[in-house]
């Protein structure tokens, strides 16, 4: 099993899946600049002077990483940096989760806001998981087996 996924069609399944999350991720955020800054808004861990240039800079990162993982030269470095970023995110879900404040997590644009408070709260936990899954996929394709003799 452990050679499956050491086998380099399995990573590169991984960085096409990844890529395909990551730019449909992106996209939405970039057609709508002020709906993913409510988003981040919304999270009360940014000052406000933050919080434009954030959703301004961050889905341009998501997509030109997300690029990355389709070019073998620069996929560890996108995987890198989607790992950092799903790590920040799960973060601030996990501290807002924590402490109760249900929001809406951005990923993907702008979220319903004809939710229950209990609705979004599980929301976000479903949110965790699967940015723990997309962690795993990024880890998949920085971790390389040390070879017998090295």
């Amino acid at each position: 099993m452990n050679r499956l996924f050491e086998h380099p069609w399995a990573r590169l399944v991984s960085a096409w899946l990844l890529a395909a999350v990551m730019l449909t991720a992106a996209v939405p955020k970039l057609i709508d600049p002020p709906g993913f800054a409510q988003s981040i808004f919304g999270y009360g861990l940014l000052p406000m002077a933050l919080v434009a240039p954030l959703a301004l800079v961050l889905p341009w990162v998501e997509g030109l990483s997300a690029l990355g993982l389709l070019l073998a030269v620069t996929r560890r470095g996108a995987a890198a940096i989607i790992l950092s970023l799903m790590l920040l995110f799960s973060g601030a879900l996990a501290f807002n989760l924590a402490r109760g404040n249900p929001v809406d997590c951005g990923c993907f644009g702008e979220g319903s806001t004809h939710r229950t408070r209990a609705q979004r709260l599980f929301d976000m936990q479903l949110a965790l998981l699967r940015d723990a899954g997309l962690a795993l996929l990024a880890l998949h394709l920085l971790v390389r087996r040390k070879q017998a003799g090295r």
